[in-house]
């Protein structure tokens, strides 16, 4: 079985290759990709952080503009700490947060 890092390294060579196709074709369409999905991420910092310390609150967005996913993060010096949500605190997250982004794709 591939372990991850050696599939990384395989990916980047197919990824090196279709920027040399993209550089020498400008109508490389990527035909090696299978599906492109939106996501987006906001960044929430909190206030009232500690000296050193500054924590806050990934959320995650899809193309319709719903919230799919959010995390709670910790940042101290050069460390940072990602902590999922419960389902509970994750309902608590998209009902304060819903209606304050909004998403438009062309």
């Amino acid at each position: 079985m591939e372990s991850n890092v050696d599939r990384l390294g395989r990916r980047m060579v197919e990824l090196n290759n279709a920027l040399q196709d993209k550089r020498t074709n400008p109508d490389y369409g990527f035909e090696n990709v299978k599906s492109v999905d939106m996501l987006i991420k906001f960044v929430i910092t909190l206030d009232g952080s500690e000296n050193g310390i500054n924590d806050g609150i990934y959320i995650y967005m899809n193309d319709d503009g719903s919230i799919v996913n959010a995390e709670y993060f910790v940042k101290e010096k050069d460390d940072v700490t990602i902590i999922s949500f419960t389902d509970e605190q994750l309902e608590l997250i998209i009902e304060l947060f819903s209606d304050v982004f909004t998403v438009n794709v062309d």
